[in-house]
């Protein structure tokens, strides 16, 4: 069995990646009806690139969970709680495993455009 999945790694990972989707959509509809030079088109492409990572990082043929609890949710909060959900969910991933070489890079991201959300007031 491999061990990390075994240890819910993928699991987390594909938790990241649909909070990220969430956001990244959130962000593009307020994008959407700002201005052409809005800041928040770079935070949309941020959490779309963070997205992407995170799912890159996934075996290719991992299957989301159904988890319907976490979907219900996820139109209620912010982007800035979903990026920082993210975040959080990095915390216990084992980044030493070398199918995690890139995850590093994902936790530097999330805390960049947490930084960045903030600043934007979201």
């Amino acid at each position: 069995m491999d061990t990390l999945n075994a240890d819910g790694t993928w699991d987390r990972l594909g938790t990241i990646a649909q909070l990220l989707h969430q956001a990244a959509t959130q962000v593009w509809t307020d994008a959407d009806a700002a201005a052409a030079d809005s800041p928040l088109h770079d935070l949309g492409l941020g959490v779309y690139l963070a997205h992407s990572l995170a799912s890159a990082l996934l075996p290719g043929d991992y299957e989301l969970p159904e988890d319907d609890d976490l979907r219900a949710g996820l139109e209620e909060r912010t982007p800035l709680q979903l990026l920082t959900e993210a975040e959080e969910l990095t915390r216990p991933l084992p980044l030493h495993q070398p199918d995690l070489v890139h995850g590093s890079q994902l936790v530097v991201d999330l805390c960049d455009l947490i930084r960045e959300a903030r600043g934007l007031g979201y």
